[in-house]
């Protein structure tokens, strides 16, 4: 039986092609991008950017070449705005003045490919300017002539007393922090940590266990030695290709003091053969009132092996389509609705929808 798998999130569709517009993120382990601001102490905590430095880059994924590509020359990042044209990078691609405490261009190399970094390299909430809303930062660029937006969203959230936070670090066998499974990465790992926001210190006694979304909303990860191999002890999650066809979701999920908490993960295998277009009838993942969103998914082969360009690509036929639908509210799997039924009114009543489509053959 073959299995590949989609999840439709924010992505350009044009071509017969998808490229899905992600982001990567490297900075030292057990430290996240988030930054907390203590109304009672006047102290941001738990990640100090000037100590520990996040390296953003951009991780287009093209379904139809099966890898993470490399974004044409020319890309622009952007901090929160990204309608008014005022980018972070001036002509010649430097960091402007205005920006120059904030954040330094570099490059960031993986799987033999190299990408446009951007450091951040001081904190974007200070007690100063005392930032009470999520901070966003966009790369804006194409692939092939068509254009991408890769997004990262930086939390902020202001805290008083004892407040607490999932994070969720990654290591690949290639030494890397991306989450590609590969030919020179047949594995990555996910570690996962409960922290006091006030003081970044890691619950020793949270209980974490890890999910996958799978063709009955989130199921329990079971360990398989090879595959996927969960240690309780060292709160990890180590994923090999079997474990993943095409793009998944997984996420992390910790209980302490009578909460949960939770942090999602999206695992892409390079090595799958076949790709599925999911066909939707939108480009985004915004939809308007008075519309409906429908699905006309396709399976298409990599003719000519991973990677290499093929303009004559047909799809593969025989595959049968199966469709999950899950709250992003509550994580609870959608049974009132399916598919074709994912209007203004429905997402607004479900918080945003997750659709994951599974193709089969026998």
């Amino acid at each position: 039986m073959n299995n590949v798998s989609r999840i439709k999130t924010l992505y350009a569709y044009e071509d017969g092609d998808t490229i899905t517009p992600r982001m990567g993120v490297q900075i030292a382990a057990g430290h996240g991008l988030q930054q907390f601001y203590d109304a009672q102490t006047h102290v941001v905590t738990n990640t100090d950017f000037g100590t520990y430095p996040a390296t953003l880059f951009p991780q287009p994924y093209s379904g139809k070449e099966g890898f993470v590509v490399v974004p044409a020359v020319g890309g622009q990042w952007y901090l929160n705005n990204i309608s008014d044209n005022s980018g972070i990078l001036d002509a010649n691609g430097a960091v402007k003045s205005a920006y120059s405490s904030m954040f330094e261009v570099t490059t960031v190399t993986m799987n033999g490919k190299t990408f446009p970094g951007l450091v951040i390299k001081s904190n974007l909430v200070t007690p100063q300017n005392n930032v009470a809303t999520d901070i966003y930062i966009y790369y804006a660029g194409t692939y092939a002539g068509k254009q991408f937006v890769c997004e990262q969203m930086i939390p902020v959230q202001t805290v008083v007393g004892n407040a607490y936070k999932l994070l969720v670090s990654v290591a690949g066998a290639n030494g890397t922090g991306d989450e590609v499974l590969s030919d020179d990465q047949d594995w990555i790992q996910y570690t996962a940590m409960l922290q006091m926001m006030s003081t970044g210190t890691t619950i020793s006694d949270a209980v974490i266990t890890f999910e996958h979304f799978g063709s009955n909303g989130w199921e329990a990860v079971t360990h398989q030695a090879g595959v996927v191999e969960v240690n309780s002890a060292n709160h990890t999650l180590k994923l090999y290709d079997a474990a993943v066809d095409g793009t998944e979701l997984y996420r992390a999920k910790a209980v302490y003091l009578g909460k949960t908490y939770y942090e999602t993960m999206n695992p892409t295998d390079e090595h799958d053969p076949y790709y599925i277009v999911d066909g939707c009838s939108i480009a985004g993942d915004t939809v308007q009132r008075g519309e409906t969103v429908s699905f006309n998914p396709k399976v298409y082969k990599r003719r000519n092996g991973v990677g290499e360009e093929d303009a004559d690509v047909t799809a593969s036929e025989g595959w049968t389509f199966t469709y999950t639908l899950v709250s992003q509210r509550t994580g609870d799997t959608i049974t009132a609705i399916n598919q074709t039924g994912i209007t203004f009114e429905t997402l607004t009543q479900y918080g945003g929808i997750s659709v994951r489509i599974q193709a089969s053959k026998a």
